[in-house]
């Protein structure tokens, strides 16, 4: 059975149910109107029978044609308005037809503050985040399909090299080797993040758990004591010990993660200063370290997912723009606070829970 996709729009339903109620009030307005209106005439008693009977058929004729009329241009009207109003959700029906496609649709217009104009707001906006973090994804996929070619050749090259007796086995082609098997293990890490980010995001409700955070933060600080070593900083550690409700594998990411990003990053003599103190309000930890200056109004885009602040300096360090995006949103999700406070080339980045 055909059925006219017409009827089944918000539009007919709301046009329709206009209708019945229009034509229903009409009709018991009228009927009050015609019933008062004889009932004042004829108690008048100025009028004999044929003219009360002609009154009252002129009277209902009249209402019949006014109520017509009324009910005609109420219905016109407000099915014009109605579809001025939801025109927008027409056109956002039809834009995410077009996101389902694979397509980023243009921004839906609509100038109104009330409730449609902000639904409409909050939607160009979820397009616009969405078309950027698709770009930033593919940027980065792009990157690493570019630099993981370098390491892969040259990796191949010595090899090849070795295999035919061309190269003799010295311990500079070995560390030669070894540094190229760093760098893909440090482009891998960067999709392991991005598998992680994802993770954290899908996550509604975490399973919070009574830990020692002591425990956690010395843990991550061994992790690293040997990378620190290799590279000769030197490590200072003041950790508080505090029971305190956490999930231990998402404060163990974040610790790691600004371990990581102080490590790679970190430039002069000083050493790693890592800091963790109690108090009544909660538990802080801190790790503070020199590196190459940041500027002031780019200390909070650096919590933002995919940012980078120096292009070069951080696909050499191996760093993806992920790590402190991961850490912020996991300490949302404690509702805790994170952030940056920078001195000239002295860093400190913090968390509070």
């Amino acid at each position: 059975m055909f059925r006219n996709p017409i009827f089944k729009s918000l539009l007919f339903r709301l046009t329709s149910l206009n209708l019945i109620i229009i034509t229903l009030a009409i009709i018991v307005s009228s009927f009050a109107i015609y019933q008062t209106a004889c009932l004042l005439v004829e108690s008048l008693g100025n009028l004999n029978t044929q003219q009360q009977e002609r009154f009252e058929s002129l009277l209902l004729q009249y209402l019949i044609i006014f109520a017509m009329l009324t009910i005609l241009i109420g219905s016109l009207l407000h099915f014009y308005l109605t579809k001025t109003m939801i025109k927008p959700i027409k056109e956002m029906i039809h834009s995410t037809k077009k996101l389902k496609e694979g397509t980023y649709p243009e921004q839906v217009q609509y100038t109104s503050d009330d409730e449609i104009g902000e639904l409409v707001y909050q939607y160009n906006e979820l397009i616009n985040q969405l078309e950027r973090n698709n770009q930033l994804r593919k940027k980065m996929i792009s990157d690493l399909s570019h630099e993981i070619r370098t390491p892969i050749s040259n990796l191949n090259g010595y090899l090849y090299a070795l295999k035919n007796g061309d190269l003799d086995y010295e311990q500079t082609i070995f560390e030669s080797l070894h540094s190229e098997s760093e760098h893909l293990k440090q482009l891998i890490n960067q999709l392991d993040q991005l598998k992680e980010w994802d993770i954290v995001k899908s996550q509604r409700v975490i399973q919070l758990e009574e830990v020692d955070i002591s425990e956690i933060i010395n843990r991550c600080i061994a992790i690293f004591n040997l990378e620190f070593e290799q590279l000769q900083i030197q490590i200072e550690t003041q950790i508080d010990s505090k029971r305190i409700k956490i999930q231990p594998d998402g404060i163990q990411q974040v610790v790691t993660n600004l371990i990581d990003n102080a490590l790679n990053y970190h430039t002069g003599t000083s050493p790693v200063v890592i800091e963790g103190s109690s108090d009544n309000e909660g538990y802080v930890f801190s790790i503070t370290s020199e590196g190459n200056e940041v500027p002031e109004h780019e200390s909070e885009n650096i919590f933002k997912r995919f940012y980078r602040l120096d292009e070069g300096r951080s696909r050499k360090s191996g760093g993806s723009g992920l790590g402190l995006a991961i850490a912020k949103e996991i300490i949302d999700k404690h509702d805790g606070s994170i952030g940056l406070n920078s001195n000239g080339h002295l860093h400190t980045f913090w968390f509070k829970i």
